[in-house]
């Protein structure tokens, strides 16, 4: 810039010549870097604006040739304005449009740049040279014409948009890059301004414009050469670097736990999930050895295991394992992905860890509910046979012997055809019930209901089945106990229970049916004094896979679902449901369902 300053002081000539050296070096720099960074330069704009800048630059030159006193080439008009004019229209909507290829996924086709360029240059400098029809900017003793004033106004406009445009757009510059650009072209139109408002060739107003070219180019230059060379990423992988901080910010929001470890097993990055998973910071883990991070004994030793087999097999490896982590049972699917360098060399390992806990919860879910509905096939093929045996058999002899049998016996035949019916009926109900709890279907409707009216009406109904077996049945409660529950599942707890404690008492026994509030909970309790149930079965009683049933002391016939039924309605109220029992002594039934005080 000193120098600068001194040569006006010497002759304008010269400072103008010095100016346009430097603008034309600046644009041949700029297509050079640009040129040979073409196969890996990713934003168009820059692109497209550096090719540019070669015929800019020639056209500066042709500028600075034909510029008065230059004597390079002889004419009355004023040529260098001329090429300013045009080098500046061309450079202006250049700026602006570039912007509309940087949505291109595509690199640009420096090829037909080129040649276009070259095209439009070609056709400027003969307009101006040979066929003498671009418009006369310059009249000696007058100034600038009314075209050349309007086209600075018309390129001024185009440069606030090509700014207004590169703000809206400048996601796609690095930050540096955005502000050296917008700088550059802020120094364009001041630039431009002042070439509005000079008389002559060498008035202070074309010093002054000169001298925003002059920072304008530099600009170009810090933004194009420099930030290239010193900072690459900055400018010829500004979009290689948005893609690895699209990809860093994916993985920090993945659910999977990431590790990445170098090729001698020390964390280089770990997403957040592992520091959730964990409680430990990211930073926790950074530097440190496999077995020095933190991580649950087995679990590093696992993934050392298969770290290995990756190493010696040099190809990607897959496991699953369980963890269990403050009392809570993890399963993952592991996959160890080796990363190379080179075709042989590993240079890092990539650990993925799917959480898969639903998944796997799912899974068993779905093979109880496949064990569940073989079983329910098995129950409907094995125990409604027996009825419907019976139901066909004793049909069969009344049809066949209505005329020989007495009305006595087809009275004997009819009650046990009954008999059967009901335990078929009973068996069927208790599968419904049962299936559309399997299936979600069945959802408790719970109301406040008075637990002593709910246990008295139950008795009123077991009344005659026990006084056919000489059993009394006592109550034993306090008044004004409520409980939170859907009267039809308690009714059928009630019922099921009552009649097994009926079905396995000896005649002249005791049943006592007794209700009472413990710790905010409504306790129910069956009793009586029959042949109680082995030790050995007592685990077994509530589930289906071992389906527990046994003739009762007068030889009654049972489901085998009424204590699973129960059990499963219980923990439908979010109850609990257990038995205690000797042989020969009596058992009681114990259930739970939650207090309106709760």
């Amino acid at each position: 810039m000193i120098v600068l300053f001194m040569s006006i002081r010497e002759s304008y000539l010269l400072f103008h010549t010095l100016v346009e050296l430097f603008s034309v070096t600046v644009a041949f720099a700029v297509f050079i870097v640009t040129w040979n960074s073409r196969k890996i330069l990713d934003n168009n704009y820059l692109f497209l604006v550096g090719i540019a800048y070669l015929f800019i630059g020639i056209l500066d030159i042709l500028h600075a040739l034909t510029y008065k006193g230059m004597n390079i080439i002889k004419s009355t008009t004023f040529y260098a304005n001329q090429f300013w004019i045009a080098t500046r229209f061309l450079e202006s909507i250049t700026l602006l449009v570039g912007f509309w290829f940087l949505k291109r996924k595509h690199r640009l086709n420096a090829d037909y740049i080129f040649i276009i360029y070259l095209l439009i240059s070609s056709l400027l400098i003969s307009s101006i040279l040979y066929w003498k029809n671009f418009p006369i900017c310059y009249v000696e003793g007058i100034g600038q014409t009314a075209f050349k004033i309007y086209a600075e106004y018309i390129i001024i406009f185009i440069l606030i948009s090509a700014c207004y445009t590169l703000v809206k757009r400048q996601n796609y510059f690095d930050s540096k890059v955005f502000k050296l650009l917008f700088a550059s072209l802020s120094f364009s139109i001041l630039s431009e301004f002042c070439f509005t408002l000079y008389l002559t060739n060498d008035g202070v107003f074309n010093q002054i414009g000169h001298y925003g070219k002059l920072i304008s180019f530099f600009l170009i230059y810090k933004a194009n050469v420099e930030t290239s060379f010193l900072n690459p990423t900055g400018i010829l992988f500004k979009g290689l670097k948005d893609k690895e901080e699209s990809y860093r910010t994916l993985a920090e929001n993945l659910p999977e736990l990431i590790i990445r470890l170098d090729k001698n097993f020390r964390c280089i990055y770990t997403n957040s999930a592992l520091s959730k998973f964990t409680n430990l910071n990211s930073q926790h883990f950074l530097g440190k050895a496999l077995f020095a991070m933190g991580l649950p004994d087995y679990f590093e030793q696992a993934l050392m295991e298969i770290l290995l087999s990756a190493q010696r097999d040099k190809s990607l490896k897959e496991t699953k394992l369980d963890i269990v982590l403050d009392s809570k049972t993890y399963f993952f699917a592991i996959q160890i992905v080796p990363e190379y360098i080179s075709d042989n060399e590993i240079e890092t390992y990539l650990i993925i860890c799917y959480d898969i806990t639903q998944l796997k919860n799912t899974e068993n879910h779905l093979q109880e509910l496949n064990a569940t509905k073989d079983k329910f096939f098995s129950i409907i093929a094995h125990d409604l046979k027996n009825p419907f045996n019976a139901l066909i058999g004793f049909s069969e002899l009344i049809y066949k012997n209505t005329e020989k049998y007495s009305t006595e016996r087809i009275q004997q035949l009819g009650l046990r055809m009954y008999t059967s019916a009901k335990q078929a009926f009973n068996l069927l109900e208790n599968l419904l019930s049962w299936s559309r709890i399997q299936t979600g279907n069945l959802v408790p409707k719970i109301q406040t209901l008075h637990a002593v009216d709910l246990l008295t009406e139950t008795h009123q109904l077991f009344l005659a089945a026990a006084d056919a077996k000489n059993i009394s049945i006592n109550l034993n409660y306090r008044e004004f106990i409520y409980v939170n529950a859907d009267r039809q599942m308690l009714n059928t707890v009630l019922r099921n229970l009552i009649t097994n404690a009926i079905k396995f008492t000896h005649p002249n026994g005791k049943i006592e049916l007794k209700l009472e509030t413990k710790n905010q909970e409504v306790l129910f309790s069956i009793s009586d004094n029959g042949i109680g149930i082995e030790k050995g079965y007592l685990d077994e009683i509530f589930k289906i896979e071992n389906r527990y049933s046994k003739p009762g002391t007068a030889d009654e016939k049972g489901t085998g679902l009424g204590l699973i039924l129960a059990k499963e309605f219980i923990e439908l109220h979010n109850g609990k449901i257990w038995v205690e029992s000797e042989i020969n002594k009596g058992t009681t039934f114990y259930f739970t369902l939650p207090s309106p005080l709760t």
